[in-house]
């Protein structure tokens, strides 16, 4: 690869490129996730900024990557925290070293917001991911993780 990869945050102007990474994402990893429930998710994002950050990765000004930091309150950490909710590049630029770039761009801008952890999860079957995770200094909590819709 050689074009320069960019970092910056999203706004308004960028939700259709946010929701196709978001659908790509879903998509490889069999979660159902219909475009009209992102693209919703995703403008409940940029009109309240308290809820979290899209960070998009473009090389040669084609965007090609996401991150997507959920802010919360917690008890665990004492405060504020960003959970990486999201951390996408398309498949066919992976092993070039963007996704530890705007992993790191998404933790300076945790860290910049005022958060005083990163929580995340990974599927399993993706050593991959948890392997850029560890060396990045994450560690892995031995839970399990439940949901329920509403």
């Amino acid at each position: 690869m050689n074009a320069e990869f960019t970092i910056l945050p999203a706004d308004r102007q960028s939700r259709d490129e946010v929701v196709r990474l978001l659908r790509a994402q879903f998509a490889e990893l069999e979660i159902p996730a219909p475009a009209e429930r992102l693209t919703r998710a995703t403008d409940g994002v940029f009109a309240d900024p308290s809820r979290g950050t899209f960070l998009l990765g473009l090389v040669g000004g084609r965007v090609v990557g996401l991150a997507y930091l959920s802010y919360q309150w917690t008890l665990e950490h004492g405060g504020k925290i960003a959970w990486l909710e999201e951390l996408f590049i398309e498949p066919a630029l992976r092993s070039a070293g963007l996704g530890q770039k705007l992993l790191d761009a998404a933790l300076e801008h945790a860290a910049a917001a005022g958060c005083v952890a990163v929580d995340l999860e990974v599927e399993d079957g993706h050593p991959r991911a948890a392997n850029l995770y560890q060396r990045s200094g994450f560690v892995p909590l031995e839970r399990s993780r439940f949901y329920r819709l509403l």
